[in-house]
C-alpha cells in the first residue's frame, strides 16, 4: 500500500462492495443451482478472509488518519451460511431420491457443528465434497438400516407368532416381593387341564413342579440341560428360554416380568409375552414393569386386566447399622455382591462365633443352593451371606436383611445400588407366616443410600429386550446374497442396522453370543442353523476352562464323531484347598451342565447323560462338604503354621512379625575412628 489515505479507502471500498455482493447472493440463492451457490459464496469468504486480515494494518492507518472503519459484522453471514446450509441438505436429498430422515439429518447436523466450532465466528464452510462425501456415506447407511429392517419385519415382529390366531385373555399380577401374586397365578395354572409355567431360574422352575405336584398336579421340570418326567404330566415347569412356541396350553404364567428390562436375557421375556399360545395368559411381576407390558399387549390387541397386591408383611427400616458379628440375630440374611467377599464373610463369622453360616452366590450350582437354603429355612444354620441371587425366587425365612455392600461392580466400575435392586433384594424379609414383620438395614455401613433408595419409587420398565431369532438372520443372509455367512458378522449387521420401534423396543446386549459365534464359524461345514443353536449355549466366557471345553465340543459337533464327558472335564486339582477348589468344582459343574445342555441337541455325539448326572451329585456333594469343612477350619500362621486367634487381622501371627521386623531392620554400624599410622 503505497498510498496510506488511498489504502484505507481502497479497503472500505472492498469491503462494502463484498457486502453487496453477499446481499445480492443472498438474494438469489434460491433461484439458482446449489453447486453455483456453493462455488460464489465460497469466492465471498475467500474475499471475507483476505479483507479480516488486512483489516489490522489498514486499522493502523485509519487511526493515523482519524478515520472510523466499518465494523465486521458476523451476523449477515451468518443468516447466509444458514440459507445455504439448508438449500445444500434439500438439494443433496433430492439428488440422491432420499426423504429427510433421522439418520440424515444427524449427519447433516454433525458436520454443520464442524463448520461452526471450525472458525471464531462460526463463518467457514467445510469443502464441497467432504460435506457431500460424508453425507452420502450417511444416506447409503440409512438406505441399508431400511432394507435390513424392512427384510427382518423388525415390526412386524409381534405379528409374526401363532399365538396371533386368536386373541389371549392376560391377566397382570403386579405387587412387591411377598405379596402372594405368584400364588395367586398359580393356583389359576393348577385349576387349568394343562398349562405351562415360566421361570427364570431352575430353582424355581423345580420349586413351582415340586408344589403342583404336591397338590396333586401332575408337572414336568425342563430346563435347557434336565428333563424331570412326570408320568400322566399335562402341565410344565420350566426356565423361560425353553418355552415351546408351537404348543398351544389352556393357561400361561409367565414370572418376574420386569426382566423384560434385562439386557442379557430380557429377549425371553419378550418372546413369551408376545408369542406364548395360551387361552389365559398370568403375567407376574413388579408395579415397575407396567408401563413396558401395556404396550406389548397394545401391539398383540389382547384383553387384559391388572390385579395390584398389597404386600402381606411390612418392611422397616433398622434405625442406624449393625455394628459387629456378634450383633447379628438368628435369620439375618447379609448381602455383599462378590463371591469372595461372601466366602470370607462367612469365615469370618464361623471363626468369631462358632455359628454355621449358609452361603448362596450365582456360581453355586443350583442344588447346592437349594441344600444352603433348606439349611438356613431350618434354622440349622441361623446366618446366610448371599449376593443378588438371593433376590429372585428363594423363599426363604428372613427375619433381617443387612447390606454389607451398597455399591456393585458391573463393567469394572463401581455403581451405586438402584432403588429396583434395593428393593427386589430387601423384599426378601418378613415371609408371610413367618415372620409378620421384615427388617432391612446395613452392616458395617452407612444406613444413608440403602434408605433412600428404599424410599424411592423405582424407575418404571419403560422398553422390552429383543434380541435376533434365526429367521431374521436368515434374512440378512438372503439380502447380502451369501451362500454361507459367518454368524458373526450376521449378529453384528443385525446389532448395527436393524431399527425396531424405539419407544417398544430396544436390541439385547449380544457380545457374548457374538463370541461363541466366532468360535462356532471356525467350523463353516456346520449350517447356519447350528451355529445358532451353539452360540446360544451356557458359557461364562471368564471361565477359561468352560470356554476351552465348548471349543472342543463345537469341533466334536462340526465333525460327527462322539465326546465322552471325561475328554473334557477339567481337572479339580485335589490338591488345592479353600476357595481356590471350590472354584474349580464350580467350573468343573459349568462343563458337566454345558454338556447336559449339548445332550439334548446333539444326542448321538454327547451320548453320557448318565455318567453326567453321575458326576453333577458327585460335585454337588464335593461343593456342599468343602462349604461344611471351611467352618471348622483354624486360621494359621502362613510362616509357622501356628493358629491364629478368632479376630486377628493378619496372615502372620505376631511372633514372626516381630521376628521379621527384626531381620529386616539395618544394623547400625560402628562409629568410624580414624587410626593413626604407624
Amino acid at each position: 500500500m503505497k498510498d496510506d489515505s488511498s489504502a484505507v479507502t481502497g479497503w472500505i471500498r472492498e469491503w462494502q462492495e463484498l457486502m453487496e455482493a453477499l446481499t445480492a447472493w443472498h438474494a438469489n440463492l434460491t433461484r439458482v443451482p446449489a453447486l453455483q451457490s456453493d462455488e460464489e459464496l465460497r469466492t465471498l469468504l475467500v474475499r471475507r478472509e483476505r479483507l479480516v486480515d488486512q483489516r489490522r494494518a489498514v486499522r493502523r492507518l485509519a487511526r493515523e488518519e482519524e478515520r472510523e472503519l466499518p465494523e465486521i459484522d458476523p451476523d449477515p453471514w451468518r443468516f447466509a451460511l444458514r440459507d445455504f446450509r439448508r438449500q445444500r441438505y434439500a438439494s443433496l436429498l433430492a439428488e440422491a431420491g432420499e426423504e429427510p430422515g433421522e439418520e440424515s439429518r444427524a449427519a447433516d447436523h454433525h458436520l454443520v457443528r464442524e463448520e461452526l466450532e471450525n472458525h471464531p465466528d462460526g463463518v467457514f464452510l467445510l469443502p464441497h465434497w467432504h460435506y457431500f462425501g460424508r453425507m452420502h456415506k450417511a444416506l447409503d447407511h440409512a438406505r441399508v438400516q431400511r432394507e435390513t429392517t424392512a427384510v427382518t419385519r423388525i415390526h412386524e415382529f409381534h405379528s409374526l407368532f401363532a399365538a396371533r390366531e386368536r386373541f389371549r385373555h392376560v391377566t397382570l399380577y403386579l405387587g412387591p416381593t411377598n405379596s402372594g401374586k405368584t400364588y395367586q397365578a398359580l393356583r389359576r395354572l393348577a385349576e387349568a387341564a394343562n398349562g405351562i409355567y415360566l421361570a427364570p431360574l431352575r430353582l424355581l422352575a423345580l420349586e413351582v413342579a415340586e408344589t403342583l405336584n404336591a397338590w396333586g398336579v401332575p408337572c414336568n421340570m425342563i430346563t435347557g440341560e434336565e428333563r424331570i418326567e412326570v408320568e400322566g404330566a399335562r402341565h410344565t415347569a420350566c426356565t423361560i428360554e425353553m418355552l415351546p412356541l408351537d404348543r398351544r396350553y389352556e393357561v400361561c404364567v409367565i414370572d418376574e416380568a420386569q426382566m423384560l428390562g434385562d439386557s442379557g436375557r430380557g429377549w425371553a421375556w419378550t418372546q413369551a409375552v408376545l408369542g406364548v399360545a395360551a387361552d389365559e395368559v398370568n403375567i407376574v411381576g413388579a408395579p415397575e414393569s407396567r408401563p413396558v407390558l401395556e404396550k406389548l399387549l397394545a401391539l398383540t390387541g389382547d384383553p387384559y386386566e391388572v390385579q395390584y397386591l398389597e404386600r402381606l408383611a411390612p418392611l422397616q427400616l433398622l434405625r442406624k447399622p449393625v455394628k459387629g458379628i456378634r450383633d447379628l440375630e438368628p435369620g439375618t440374611a447379609i448381602i455383599l455382591f462378590s463371591r469372595q467377599g461372601v466366602l470370607n464373610l462367612k469365615a469370618e463369622i464361623e471363626r468369631t462365633t462358632g455359628t454355621p453360616t449358609a452361603v448362596l452366590y450365582g456360581a453355586l450350582p443350583p442344588e447346592v443352593r437349594r441344600r444352603q437354603a433348606q439349611l438356613f429355612a431350618s434354622g440349622e444354620t441361623p446366618l446366610l451371606v448371599a449376593t443378588d441371587a438371593i433376590g429372585m425366587g428363594l423363599n426363604l425365612p428372613i427375619r433381617t436383611l443387612l447390606f454389607a455392600q451398597d455399591t456393585k461392580v458391573i463393567d469394572r466400575q463401581e455403581h451405586p445400588l438402584t432403588p429396583m435392586e434395593v428393593r427386589q433384594i430387601a423384599g426378601r424379609a418378613g415371609r408371610f407366616g413367618k415372620n409378620e414383620v421384615g427388617f432391612v438395614g446395613t452392616y458395617l455401613i452407612p444406613m444413608n443410600h440403602i434408605a433412600t433408595a428404599f424410599r424411592l419409587t423405582p424407575h418404571p420398565v419403560k422398553r422390552a429386550h429383543l434380541a435376533p431369532n434365526l429367521d431374521h438372520l436368515l434374512a440378512i443372509a438372503s439380502l447380502k446374497g451369501e451362500r454361507n455367512p459367518a454368524l458373526a458378522r450376521l449378529f453384528a449387521t443385525f446389532v448395527q442396522t436393524v431399527k425396531p420401534d424405539p419407544e417398544v423396543y430396544e436390541l439385547a446386549d449380544l457380545e457374548d453370543q457374538i463370541v461363541l459365534a466366532r468360535i462356532a464359524d471356525r467350523h463353516r461345514n456346520l449350517g447356519l442353523a447350528t451355529r445358532f443353536a451353539l452360540s446360544a449355549a451356557p458359557v461364562p466366557l471368564r471361565e477359561a476352562s468352560v470356554v476351552a471345553a465348548f471349543e472342543t465340543m463345537t469341533a466334536t459337533v462340526a465333525r460327527g464323531r462322539v465326546l465322552s464327558l471325561a475328554k473334557v472335564l477339567p481337572e479339580q486339582a485335589q490338591g488345592v484347598v479353600g476357595g481356590g477348589r471350590l472354584g474349580l468344582l464350580e467350573a468343573a459343574m459349568r462343563v458337566v451342565t454345558l454338556y447336559c445342555w449339548l445332550h439334548f441337541r446333539f444326542p448321538e455325539q454327547f451320548p453320557e447323560i448318565e455318567e453326567a448326572e453321575i458326576q453333577r451329585r458327585k460335585i454337588n456333594q464335593e461343593i456342599g462338604t468343602l462349604l461344611k469343612r471351611e467352618r471348622h477350619r483354624e486360621r494359621t500362621c502362613s510362616i509357622c503354621a501356628s493358629a491364629l486367634p478368632p479376630k486377628h487381622e493378619h496372615a502372620i501371627c505376631d511372633p514372626c512379625f516381630v521376628a521379621m521386623r527384626s531381620r529386616s531392620r539395618p544394623r547400625r554400624r560402628p562409629p568410624y575412628r580414624r587410626v593413626p599410622r604407624e
